[in-house]
This record gives structure tokens, C-alpha cells and sequence, in this order.
């Protein structure tokens, strides 16, 4: 009799399938948890400078003398990248998905009018709260983990320098925006996830070319990004079911 219940029980599991948006919160959430731990354990390997060798050699290839014009556009560019840049691109992606037409394909038009602005209005939301938590963070990140030596463009010794700001905001919001567009018939992946992952280093590039950053800087921002970005995506896809 228990063996014929526990092999009901196996059969039903085996069988049980759940639904595709509860799968990829799952999944999601699990790439969230994976980035955040790679995020603390380069922090713990910067501050002990295990990172040191390679930081240097692959600074040295990426700065610009002074005087010269890559360093001169460098800081050009530096606003891009701030709070103050990426949030409202942030707001201007969550209102592209908001007014973008509602019957790019098949499967959108399928699912009704009222369906379709609830899942846009989702969209919006993670796109936002992406911005708005990498916002929040950045300086509580600056407070609160430990910092590794600043590079020699530094001139204030102290600057926390890890994670990069100018990497985590701008790649947080690219990447959810990347796949809820993408979810949303609004644009194709093939086109918004490579500009998603191109964002980081277009943003953070120019601190490295100043030396204002390691580049174990630059990788923490792109792995806080990631784990902001699969967090907010968990949440959309569970709420979306």
C-alpha cells in the first residue's frame, strides 16, 4: 500500500509541469542569487587584492594620458552613467512599452486588450524599479562594502570605487528593459539584448580610459546589474501568471 502511494506521489511529480512564467521567475531568481554571490565574492577578492595583477595590466592597456583626446572625450562622457542620466532613460523605456503598439505578434494579440496593458504596465514597473534600486544602492554600496585601493586617476584616496555606478545603474536598467521588450513585441532580442550588454561598457568604459576604476570594478557593476536586473525580472514574470 506505501509503495503504491509513494509511486503515485513520483508519478505526479514527474508529471507536474508549471507554468511557464512561474518557471522563469524560478529561473530568474536563481541567476539572481548566482550573480549576487559572484558580486561578493569579486568584492571580497578585490579588497584582498587578489585582483591587483590582473587589474593593472589590464588597466594600463585601457587608460589614456593626460592631455591626449581619448582622455579629454573620456571625461566628456563621464556624466553618462550617473543617476541622473540612467533614471530617466529608465522613464523613457517604461514609457515606450506603455505606448507601443499592442499587436506586434501573434501570440500578444491572442491574449486581449486588458491582459496585454496589465502586462505592459508590469513591464513598466520592472523597467522603473530597476532604475530606482540602483539608484538606492549605489550609495549604500559606497558605505557599506568594503573597498579595495582606488586606481591612480583617483585623486580623492578614499573614493570607494567598487562597484562601478556607471556600469551597475545603466546595465540593470538595459537588461530589463532588454527582455521585457522583448516579451512585449516591442523590439527583438537579437537587437536589444546586445545593446543591453554593450550599455555597461559604453558607460564605464570612459572611467577606465581616466583610470577612475578598476576593471574587477567594472565586472562587479556588470554582476550588481545582473542580480538587479534577474530580481526585477522574477518579479515580472511571477506577477505577470
Amino acid at each position: 500500500m506505501l509503495f503504491t502511494v509513494v509511486m503515485t506521489m513520483l508519478d505526479a511529480l514527474r508529471d507536474f509541469k508549471p507554468p511557464l512564467a512561474e518557471r522563469r521567475a524560478l529561473a530568474f531568481g536563481v541567476g539572481a542569487g548566482a550573480a549576487a554571490v559572484g558580486f561578493a565574492a569579486l568584492d571580497f577578492a578585490t579588497v584582498r587584492r587578489h585582483t591587483a595583477g590582473t587589474d593593472r595590466r589590464l588597466g594600463s592597456k585601457a587608460r589614456a594620458r593626460r592631455g591626449k583626446p581619448a582622455r579629454r572625450a573620456a571625461k566628456l562622457m563621464a556624466p553618462i552613467g550617473k543617476w541622473y542620466t540612467y533614471l530617466p532613460f529608465a522613464l523613457l523605456l517604461s514609457g515606450v512599452v506603455l505606448a507601443a503598439p499592442r499587436e506586434e505578434t501573434k501570440s500578444v494579440k491572442r491574449r486581449g486588450g486588458p491582459a496585454i496593458r496589465s502586462r505592459r504596465l508590469l513591464g513598466a514597473a520592472a523597467i522603473l524599479a530597476a532604475g530606482g534600486v540602483a539608484t538606492a544602492l549605489n550609495p549604500a554600496f559606497d558605505r557599506w562594502l568594503p573597498q579595495p585601493p582606488v586606481p591612480p586617476g583617483r585623486r580623492r584616496k578614499k573614493k570607494a570605487v567598487f562597484p562601478s555606478g556607471h556600469a551597475f545603474g545603466p546595465g540593470a536598467v538595459a537588461l530589463t528593459a532588454a527582455w521585457v521588450m522583448g516579451e512585449e513585441g516591442i523590439a527583438p532580442p537579437a537587437v536589444t539584448v546586445p545593446l543591453a550588454l554593450a550599455a555597461p561598457l559604453l558607460t564605464a568604459g570612459p572611467r577606465l580610459i581616466e583610470e577612475k576604476h578598476w576593471v574587477s570594478d567594472v565586472l562587479g557593476g556588470y554582476l550588481g546589474a545582473a542580480a538587479l536586473a534577474a530580481t526585477c525580472l522574477a518579479a515580472y514574470e511571477a506577477a505577470r501568471r
